[in-house]
């Protein structure tokens, strides 16, 4: 993936997007996880460090590093965090961490693989760089898991769309969540646990049916400069899109469900 195929790009409103992405989906991607006994951890693809953010918030004892490769997205992480001190955001490319072979008890990614034309490359870097009895966790999305029921076109159009100028213009993999135990068992490592996770679901009452839709609504726009710019898609599909999600508002009786897989895994044995 180049920055110019980032299908999301690097807007102030996309910076906002993800703070709140990270606090919507905080249950699905962390609930379960226990860091007490943690002292450091990385984070690939760290972005403005919405999700840093989060888990220090949820294990004070750990040391924090964050990598990415959008020297915008870390400049806007410098200033949201605000240089907080277990917190250090560093550039570099993922395929080639700047850290020594077991340095962190903890690696991991959040929505991240899907974007890469190399997803192995960069998991077999996740678990150089992890202690022997670390962990390496991957969070990733499955597109194929995104559905309304009763089909709402418009929104399938635009999604389809969206997928398409994901994969070909970025090089990466929309469903890269389902392809994870394929990918970590080919490097050798142990998987210790592959879950799903329900990222955005209505019949999740923890959560508020407006706050998901809105959600799913803005993750679908995010796309929408380079999808137009591509061709992709014409702005009648995005006010379509749009105009979708307001009666799906409107009518409870409209379900929907989008799902990732999370896979922890460990370094192989020596």
């Amino acid at each position: 993936m180049t920055h110019a195929g980032y299908i999301h790009g690097f807007s102030d409103s996309e910076r906002r997007r993800l703070i709140a992405q990270a606090q919507l989906l905080a249950q699905p991607v962390f609930g379960g996880l226990d860091f007490s006994g943690d002292r450091s951890l990385l984070e690939v693809g760290c972005a403005v460090g919405a999700e840093l953010h989060l888990i220090a918030q949820r294990a004070p004892q750990l040391s924090l590093t964050g990598l990415d490769l959008s020297a915008t997205h870390l400049r806007a992480g410098h200033a949201w965090l605000n240089r907080a001190e277990r917190i250090r955001l560093v550039q570099g490319d993922a395929r080639t961490l700047p850290f020594a072979d077991d340095s962190f008890d903890v690696t991991l990614t959040i929505w991240v693989l899907e974007h890469l034309r190399d997803p192995a490359a960069v998991v077999g870097e996740l678990l150089r760089v992890v202690k022997p009895t670390g962990r390496v966790i991957l969070t990733e999305v499955d597109n194929r898991t995104f559905c309304f029921d009763p089909t709402q076109p418009a929104i399938s159009a635009w999604w389809d769309a969206f997928n398409r100028c994901q994969a070909e213009l970025g090089g990466g993999d929309p469903c890269i969540g389902g392809k994870l135990r394929h990918i970590v068992s080919a490097l050798g490592a142990e998987v210790l646990a592959a879950e799903p996770r329900r990222v955005i679901s209505s019949a999740d009452t923890s959560r508020a049916r407006a706050a998901q839709l809105r959600y799913l609504r803005e993750l679908l726009a995010s796309g929408a400069e380079r999808m137009l710019v591509h061709g992709y898609a014409t702005l009648e599909m995005q006010h379509a899109m749009e105009a979708a999600f307001t009666a799906v508002q409107a009518r409870r009786e409209v379900a929907f469900r989008y799902g990732a897989v999370r896979l922890i895994c460990q370094k192989p044995a020596a």
